[in-house]
């Protein structure tokens, strides 16, 4: 047999006869098909399988890092919406509490003869030196607006127009060392003279007598007298009393009955009656017949008794310093 038939044999017949062997016998017994069956599931499964967890990987990246880029954008833009919800809310916050102060000034009723406007604090502690204790209001004479007209809020008290120009007007606080308001106290009905003592500075209650009653806590209201503040509206809250040990009155300090800073709309008020209020405080003072001392005077000033006045002891802005003896100032503590 020849080399050349011999490999034609091995290569060629002897595989064929092989597989037709193996395809007769798996005809009649099955047996390789099971094993092709579980053989070849297996290997298209540990093949397809890879590929199967990639895809879905790479599909969910994908769709996490477009939805990612949404929610992203979405949250820049309910943050900005946020920001301006917060914007707006402070706003009509702020409006609101405007309104409340508002409706609270408005509901004041001042007697037959004084008629008010309202205003806007719009500068505070005026002057290249802040010398005086002062706050800048948006009314001044073009709104009827004159000098020592009493400047009022909900709490009482704050102060009198110093100085008032066409649109706008200084005022003088009840804390300024010029300042001085006769009132009386809320229970004993005692009359007395309030004086400011400066910035930090505890409100000086003048010319009670010694035995006359008065007690931490009362409240001192405007008497009323001279015209210039009308009578009943809150001055200022005790906060101290010294008994007189040797003199005629005693030593009793005050407090307003809210910082005078942290006020934002103000009433004005003015007398409708002819009366000027102007006139009231720089009159002289009159001198008491029965007694031969000089009494205080009725209107926004006062002078101790115990120093006769060469002048008049009241200062508005412009008009120099006052010649009235004074204790010394009692600060806060």
């Amino acid at each position: 047999m020849s080399p050349r038939f011999r490999y034609l044999v091995l290569f060629f017949f002897l595989p064929l006869f092989l597989y037709f062997s193996m395809y007769t016998w798996n005809w009649k017994t099955g047996y390789l098909d099971r094993l092709a069956s579980a053989t070849g599931l297996e290997l298209a499964g540990w093949i397809l399988a890879p590929g199967r967890w990639l895809q879905n990987n790479v599909d969910e990246f994908w769709s996490r890092y477009v939805y990612l880029v949404g929610v992203r954008q979405e949250n820049e833009d309910l943050t900005l919406r946020v920001r301006e919800l917060e914007f707006e809310l402070g706003r009509i916050s702020e409006k609101a509490k405007s309104a409340d102060r508002l409706t609270s000034l408005l509901r004041f009723s001042p007697e037959a003869s004084w008629e008010k406007r309202g205003g806007r604090v719009i500068g505070q502690k005026l002057g290249p030196n802040a010398i005086l204790e002062t706050l800048l209001i948006d009314v001044g004479s073009m709104h009827g607006v004159r000098p020592n007209d009493p400047v009022i809020s909900t709490k009482g008290v704050v102060g009198r127009i110093a100085k008032p120009g066409l649109h706008f007007s200084s005022v003088v606080l009840l804390s300024d060392a010029t300042s001085r308001i006769p009132v009386i106290t809320s229970e004993g009905r005692v009359p007395a003279i309030v004086q400011g003592q400066g910035a930090g500075a505890f409100l000086e209650v003048k010319f009670i007598p010694r035995n006359d009653p008065v007690s931490p806590g009362e409240i001192l209201l405007s008497s009323g007298q001279g015209g210039v503040f009308p009578k009943g509206i809150p001055v200022a809250r005790v906060v101290e009393v010294t008994p007189a040990d040797v003199s005629l009155f005693q030593k009793v300090y005050a407090e307003p009955l809210l910082a005078l800073r942290y006020y934002e709309e103000l009433l004005v008020l003015s007398r409708n009656d002819g009366f000027d209020a102007g006139q009231a405080v720089i009159a002289s003072p009159v001198t008491n017949a029965t007694s031969g001392q000089s009494a205080p005077p009725a209107g926004n000033a006062s002078v101790a008794p115990e120093t006769p006045p060469a002048t008049n002891a009241s200062v508005t802005p412009g008009n120099g310093a006052s010649t009235a003896t004074r204790h010394p100032v009692r600060k806060k503590p």
